[in-house]
Formats: structure tokens, sequence, C-alpha cells
């Protein structure tokens, strides 16, 4: 596994671990609201609300960490290309050749 696979991975289990915290406070508010005191329910909205800043950061922040990883492979992968045409194309093709292998199997 490549390092940006294991990044990618890593904050897709943290975003699902956000997700699961904000849950949790959700219905437990939900679930106090009606028999707790108006400062313990603005408590818990505000809990809540801290969870959804940090949800919405942390989704910024790795949408911004994909587009930059995505333009810096496009780049690399042309630069290569673009250097190494006929080893390219040969790579292209050993890949479709063993693909072809495969699903004909």
């Amino acid at each position: 596994m490549t390092d940006t696979t294991q990044q990618l991975a890593l904050g897709g289990q943290k975003i699902v671990e956000d997700l699961r915290v904000l849950l949790k406070d959700s219905e437990e508010m939900l679930r106090l609201a009606a028999n707790v005191p108006g400062e313990g329910v603005d408590a818990l909205r505000s809990r809540l609300g801290t969870h959804v800043e940090t949800l919405q950061s942390t989704l910024g922040d790795a949408q911004r960490n994909a587009q930059r990883r995505y333009r810096e492979a496009t780049v690399t992968t042309e630069r290569y290309v673009r250097h190494n045409p006929w080893r390219s194309l040969a790579l292209a093709a050993g890949t479709g050749f063993l693909l072809g292998v495969l699903v004909a199997r």
C-alpha cells in the first residue's frame, strides 16, 4: 500500500469516527431534550455545533488534500509519459495484455 493510499484510508476512518460522534451526540440530544432544562439542551446543541464545525473542517481538508494529490499525480504521470513515450506505450500494452489474459480465463 502506498503512502497516499494509507493516508486516504486513515482520512476516511477519521471522517467515519467524526460522523459516529456526531450521530451519538445527536441521538443524545434528542433523547434528553424532553426532560432537560434549557441550559442542558443549549450545552448539547453547543457540543453538536462544535462537532459539525470539526466535521466540515475535516471534510474540507480531506477534499483539498485529495485535489492536491490528484493534481500532483496527474502532472507526474504526464511528465513521465512525455519523457518516456516508448516505455509508457510498452507498459500500457503489457498491462492490456495481462488484463486480457485474466479476463479470458
